[in-house]
């Protein structure tokens, strides 16, 4: 077990740091050795001056500086404080033992030795904290100020603020990285995607230019070809609309994350299809300034709810109402007309299935 391990490296650290404590021998006294001098220095005296190599007053004088020094030294010796070797063997001993089993308590309070490991491929799946993720970005905006010829940077971050509805920033940052890096269809088609979340889910001639561009790059790019099918429905085109959806949908794999959403929209064009003025009205709100075109929108979509209060059966009403308050980043409107679209359709099985696969694709709701 890894606790065990770690207490016994705790316990081979402590005894390391204080075993030679322990097994110190007796430390020099320096009194003792002032003493022993003295002595010493005392029975020289009395043998240069039995010898008479020294005076009587001399030697007295000698004798009577050396004993002054010998007191002194005998006093220091006998007030400094006494060590012990067997008290310094057992506060070593009581280090030992007490610190790796204080350690080994606490753990045992405040450790969970028995909690498994988290899976690693649950660990990479694992979604990072909101203050990671605001961090991140703030470190990336700040590096990208300083540097703005880097590319990389802007295609890293432009995903980010598409998803967090800063649309501007992400149209100004896919920009930046198709300018820097180079033109691919992804990028044009990236740019169009954006440019058309800035205007509200309408698809404006500058993203048109983009997302063509992005299909001469690749004639399979599948965003490029759903948003250029949304551009002929708004411009009131519904066979061209039919036409490239059906196509979108007959090349996709079937497991391709945009088919239920451009089902959805086939079923709406098929099954209801626009009256001519209505397509006249849409093409002349694309063509509005961008305040009266926002205004208008919502005109729409308020009118759009005002019916379905009064005839709920009506499954593309809904998901047409859900997906405008999606798209003009109305969360809370989105998720209440989620929830009025399945009391309205509690009874219609299908019905209900299109309406919880396009909130799962646009993430309304639970």
């Amino acid at each position: 077990m890894i606790w065990l391990v770690f207490a016994l490296l705790t316990g081979a650290a402590v005894m390391s740091v204080l075993w030679p404590l322990a097994r110190e021998g007796e430390t020099v006294d320096p009194a003792a050795t002032d003493i022993a001098f003295f002595e010493e220095q005392i029975g020289e005296i009395e043998r240069e001056s039995a010898e008479g190599r020294l005076s009587p007053q001399d030697a007295e004088a000698a004798r009577t500086e050396a004993a002054r020094r010998l007191l002194r030294a005998r006093a220091a010796a006998a007030n400094a404080p006494k060590s012990s070797r067997r008290n310094a063997v057992i506060a070593a001993a009581g280090a030992i033992l007490l610190i790796p089993a204080l350690s080994l308590l606490v753990y045992t309070r405040l450790g969970h030795s028995n909690l498994p490991d988290a899976p690693l491929q649950a660990r990479l799946e694992s979604k990072p904290s909101l203050t990671d993720i605001a961090g991140s970005v703030a470190r990336i905006e700040a590096h990208l100020a300083e540097h703005p010829e880097d590319g990389r940077g802007f295609e890293v971050i432009a995903p980010f603020f598409l998803r967090n509805g800063r649309v501007d920033d992400a149209v100004h940052a896919f920009a930046q990285a198709l300018r820097l890096l180079g033109p691919t269809s992804q990028r044009y088609a990236s740019l169009g995607e954006a440019r058309v979340f800035a205007a509200k889910g309408v698809v404006t001639p500058e993203a048109r230019r983009d997302l063509e561009a992005a299909l001469t790059l690749d004639p399979g790019s599948a965003t490029a070809r759903y948003y250029l099918g949304l551009a002929a429905r708004q411009a009131g085109e519904r066979d061209k609309a039919i036409d490239i959806w059906s196509k979108l949908l007959d090349e996709s794999p079937p497991d391709a994350p945009w088919r239920d959403r451009v089902n959805a929209e086939l079923a709406q064009l098929r099954g209801a299809p626009r009256e001519p003025r209505a397509s006249e009205q849409g093409a002349k709100i694309a063509a509005l300034p961008e305040g009266a075109r926002l205004e208008a929108i919502r005109s729409m979509v308020e009118r759009l709810r005002g019916r379905l209060e009064q005839n709920g059966d009506d499954v593309d009403g809904w998901l047409r109402l859900i997906r405008a308050y999606s798209v003009l980043s109305e969360a809370e409107k989105a998720r209440s007309a989620l929830d009025g679209a399945r009391k309205a359709l509690a009874t219609d099985k299908e019905g209900l299935a299109r309406v919880d696969a396009l909130a799962r694709e646009l993430g309304v709701g639970g």
